[in-house]
């Protein structure tokens, strides 16, 4: 399969399925490469597919970054304690709904979002150890195998180890 091919280069109706650094690039505005790619799946020219997991993993990095406002130092612990003062949760998850309102709007555009199964988790743990990534990437990989998808969008490096998917990446400027 084509590795690391160019975002831009993506021809129209690709069925594709995408990572969460593509959503992450959006939330945060660091790269227009992805925020353009989330255009082109608004207007229904590529079809779009993520996982539940893959949106578990943006939300939780939104509330990371979030909490990052107000703690010195974040980690699971501290987040934690911070959520449990009821007057700290509309701090954390007030941007975090206003997400995923986007996700909606994207849901509700053509954008599919796959559940992980049972049967996925020998198949991701094969993966994982087959191409030597870790567990959550080789979900993504099992979920993509099980609907048959063949292209990935991502910015994680890790899956150009993947030789079975065809790996498209933003650029960086």
């Amino acid at each position: 399969m084509n590795r690391d091919e160019n975002l831009e280069n993506l021809p129209e109706a690709t069925t594709v399925f995408v990572d969460a650094n593509i959503f992450l690039h959006h939330a945060f505005g660091t790269n227009n490469n992805s925020i353009e790619f989330l255009k082109r799946v608004e207007k229904g020219s590529v079809k779009a597919y993520t996982s539940v997991l893959v949106l578990e993993e943006v939300f939780f990095k939104l509330l990371m970054q979030q909490a990052s406002n107000y703690l010195e130092k974040v980690n699971v612990e501290k987040v934690k304690a911070f959520l449990k003062e009821e007057r700290n949760r509309d701090k954390i998850f007030g941007p975090i709904f206003q997400y995923l309102k986007y996700i909606k709007i994207l849901k509700s555009l053509g954008l599919k979002v796959i559940e992980v199964r049972d049967e996925d988790i020998e198949m991701a743990l094969n993966l994982a150890r087959k191409w030597g990534i870790i567990a959550a990437d080789a979900f993504h990989l099992a979920v993509m195998q099980r609907k048959l998808i063949v292209h990935l969008i991502s910015d994680d490096s890790d899956f150009e180890r993947a030789e079975d998917i065809n790996l498209w990446r933003p650029v960086h400027v």
